[in-house]
């Protein structure tokens, strides 16, 4: 039975998308644990709601040692990626240092694109910034482990690449 660990960024959803996104989530991980033999860990789930239940000043650290432990138990980690996150960029690093393989999907969309933007160097070189297409961070995408990309337009076709991806990984693994 394959463990995947189901990251994502959750501060920054505009709140008027949230309870989509968060819909997006559950069905993902109620397919996965269906349509796969899998064990599935999120934070929704896994460590959020117990987070309400502790102590407003141990909130952080707690929050940082359980879905590390989640990234570290994975044999795979899918990484929601279409709402930036410092978070999951902590638990993706988590998982490459352990060689742990990645699955990144995002929606993309224009209203959460980083626009392109010209800098000026202390010489007074003008450089673009380097924000590949905008949607997902570079530094995420040249992650060694991670093993596909995968972008999607709806939750249907979210769970069909994302349970293809895994499959592949079953394969080679």
């Amino acid at each position: 039975m394959i463990k995947i660990y189901v990251a994502c960024g959750l501060t920054h959803v505009p709140r008027k998308e949230f309870q989509d996104y968060v819909q997006t989530l559950h069905a993902l991980v109620a397919h996965l644990s269906c349509a796969l033999p899998a064990q599935v860990k999120y934070a929704l789930r896994d460590s959020d709601p117990q987070l309400a239940e502790k102590p407003l000043e141990d909130r952080a650290r707690l929050c940082y040692l359980w879905d590390r432990e989640m990234v570290e138990w994975a044999d795979v980690v899918v990484a929601e990626a279409s709402y930036p996150s410092t978070g999951l960029g902590i638990e993706l690093q988590v998982a490459c240092a352990r060689d742990t393989p990645i699955i990144i999907a995002f929606r993309p969309s224009n209203s959460h694109r980083a626009a392109p933007i010209q800098y000026e160097t202390p010489d007074q070189a003008k450089h673009d910034l380097q924000v590949g297409e905008g949607f997902v961070s570079l530094m995420a995408l040249g992650l060694p482990s991670v093993f596909k990309v995968l972008r999607y337009s709806n939750v249907e076709e979210a769970v069909m690449k994302i349970e293809e991806a895994i499959r592949i990984v079953q394969r080679e693994r």
